[in-house]
């Protein structure tokens, strides 16, 4: 039977794999991220209430327009595929 090598070596990686995983600890990555920046907490910008309310408002007006390209994406699809079915009924018809 054909493909028993592949496996082999598709077995043997996912071995490999989940060995270097066994290995890897969350307190190492932690002292890495200490050394690298001197810091254990990540900081957040601090904004205030009106900026975020005006970031939530964008965000909702470009999903809206991202929403209604799609809707008219898919109607456009929709009446493509419907016509292209007719006249292939036509066709296939005469």
């Amino acid at each position: 039977m054909g493909g028993e090598g592949s496996m082999a070596s598709a077995i043997q990686t996912l071995r490999q794999n989940r060995a270097l995983l066994k290995k890897r600890k969350f307190k190492n990555i932690k002292d890495l991220l200490y050394e690298s920046s001197g810091k254990t907490e990540l900081e957040f910008k601090q904004v205030s209430k009106e900026e975020l309310f005006r970031i939530k408002q964008k965000i909702r007006k470009q999903q809206k327009q991202i929403a209604q390209i799609e809707l008219g994406i898919l109607i456009a699809s929709f009446v493509l595929a419907f016509v292209i079915c007719y006249a292939f009924y036509l066709w296939i018809s005469s």
